[in-house]
């Protein structure tokens, strides 16, 4: 039956299936009559063979550590004389009679020479691609650490040095007032006593005087003096048209406080802000007349096409400068690069992919003789390729005729990811449904984004899960329209979006949501038509005119 597993059978004479045993020491199953035999396989060491029902004596049988020379692990006595290639271990006499028969061996020595080369390519990698990633890798992390760290001291410094401001702005505003209402109720104060103290003092006059006309009244009754008591009595009708001419004319007010409400004025806001900055650090002249495709090679090499001259150069920096190593004379749609170094291109008319022959043997400059079938697409016509950092090849195709038919109808549509070996991994169709004609494509993650032409002036970004359902567009509407001439991703998963008629680069976080915008002219950047990164994650950015036509952008994350 389809899916039915083999029966396991025994390791040393691999016919019989009645498994009841396990040497612990050499890690082998046996049937019962192999057990026997195996038991008797001379060694420095006593066969420790257990039975397969019992769980405890298995689980309690480690194996013991021995230290791996060329004598043979499971048979001391002897040397590895051969290379089992069917269990991939070294083995000796005794092994290949009984436990590795009718297995496929290899020389030793060839063996030993091929792993030598291989680890000492491996260790070539890890010294000349894999460390120095890594160390750009680190020092770009360990920056934006320590960008990190400074923004978190700044902000909170600002905080700290905001409430102290706010406390002293607020203490002193509070004395301000202090001090004004304290001014107006001295002036208030002052007012009064203007007004009442005069009539006391008046008051107070009259009063003393009546005190002496009571005196004299007292001593004129007793003297019989009627002249005096005339005197006395008019004196006192005076002294009462006083009193009752002392009347308060002006009522005075006074300040009564009423404290305000407590309210606490507000800190501020804290918010996020999207960590994102770019900056232009070269400009080179090239010599090409024009670049209007280019993706990034091996070791700081670029890859352009100028559709213009029908022709894909391939450039290396040398001195601050870019020079030419390498010009194919054919015209390509989109061109990409394997991380072994093999060149991708789709060319005009084709349904393949085509592989680059290397440039260090190429006969001839015409397209079949310098190029070999990568990857068949009929009846689909390929319009894009972007390959992954891990390797993957993802392509966008259209049906045939797609080149008659108006941009802004839809099409069906097919994306293919697919290995390094050209097997096919996943393929999405769409059925007339999502794209009108994908021309640009790149990845951030598992996530595939795909910038779709809706017309010559419109376009958007679709993005696809690893499902091939759609997670989010952007620029499909009249509010956030783009034109998309080429974009990258960048290694914290932001997308940089060249609208080559707005002369600007946009960017995008990972859900598609607007971060910032930056005019080209800023950077003297004109007729962007091009754009990549590098693997030292510096974009370069092509232009489609001669003198400084290629351009280094560095951002800052």
């Amino acid at each position: 039956m389809e899916g039915a597993q083999m029966p396991q059978l025994c390791h040393m004479c691999e016919e019989n299936a009645d498994i009841k045993f396990k040497c612990v020491d050499c890690a082998i199953l046996l049937c019962p009559r192999c057990r026997k035999l195996h038991a008797k396989v001379k060694t420095q060491y006593v066969h420790r063979i257990v039975d397969l029902k019992d769980k405890r004596a298995i689980s309690s049988g480690t194996k013991t550590n021995r230290v791996i020379s060329n004598r043979c692990e499971f048979h001391e006595d002897e040397h590895y004389i051969m290379y089992c290639k069917s269990c991939q271990r070294l083995v000796c006499i005794t092994c290949i009679i009984t436990m590795h028969q009718k297995h496929e061996m290899r020389d030793m020595k060839l063996i030993d020479s091929a792993e030598k080369t291989k680890l000492k390519q491996y260790q070539e990698k890890i010294d000349k691609i894999i460390l120095p990633k890594i160390s750009r890798k680190f020092n770009r992390f360990d920056d934006l650490m320590e960008f990190h760290a400074k923004k978190f001291d700044t902000a909170k410094s600002e905080i700290h040095d905001w409430n102290i401001y706010l406390k002293n702005t607020i203490i002193t505003y509070l004395d301000d007032q202090e001090e004004r209402f304290c001014e107006k109720i001295d002036k208030n104060m002052d007012e009064i006593k203007q007004n009442i103290l005069p009539q006391l003092s008046k008051l107070d006059d009259i009063k003393t005087n009546l005190a002496g006309v009571r005196s004299e009244i007292d001593h004129v009754t007793n003297s019989k003096d009627f002249t005096k008591m005339i005197y006395i009595e008019n004196s006192i009708e005076s002294f009462l048209k006083d009193v009752n001419a002392q009347k308060i004319t002006k009522r005075t007010h006074f300040f009564n406080f009423s404290q305000s409400e407590l309210t606490f004025p507000k800190l501020g806001d804290l918010t996020f802000t999207a960590v994102f900055n770019l900056q232009c650090t070269q400009s080179i002249q090239t010599g090409l007349s024009c670049i209007d495709k280019m993706t990034a090679y091996t070791n700081g090499e670029l890859l352009v096409r100028n559709l213009k001259l029908k022709n894909l150069c391939l450039l290396k920096t040398e001195n601050e400068k870019f020079i030419k190593l390498q010009k194919w004379n054919f015209e390509v749609k989109d061109i990409s690069v394997l991380q072994t170094g093999e060149i991708i291109v789709i060319l005009f008319g084709k349904t393949d992919l085509r592989l680059v022959s290397n440039r260090e043997h190429m006969p001839s400059k015409a397209i079949d003789d310098c190029t070999t079938i990568f990857f068949e697409t009929a009846p689909q016509i390929p319009t894009a390729l972007h390959t992954t950092r891990d390797n993957k090849v993802i392509i966008s195709t259209v049906e045939a005729g797609r080149d008659w038919l108006p941009m802004d109808v839809p099409c069906k549509v097919e994306i293919l990811v697919i290995t390094a070996k050209s097997e096919v991994i996943f393929r999405f169709l769409f059925n007339k449904d999502v794209f009108c004609f994908p021309n640009k494509i790149t990845s951030i993650g598992t996530d595939i984004c795909i910038a779709d032409s809706i017309s010559d002036y419109s376009g958007r970004l679709v993005t696809l899960n690893n499902r091939g359902k759609v997670k989010w567009t952007y620029g499909d509407n009249e509010k956030n329209s783009v034109i998309i001439g080429d974009m990258v991703a960048t290694p914290l998963n932001n997308i940089v979006l060249l609208d080559p008629c707005q002369s600007v680069l946009r960017v995008l976080d990972s859900n598609g949501s607007f971060l910032n915008i930056w005019e080209l002219r800023d950077f003297k950047i004109t007729d962007a038509y091009a754009m990549t990164i590098s693997n030292d994650d510096k974009i370069f950015i092509g232009c489609g005119h001669d003198g400084s036509n290629l351009h280094i952008v560095e951002f800052r994350e």
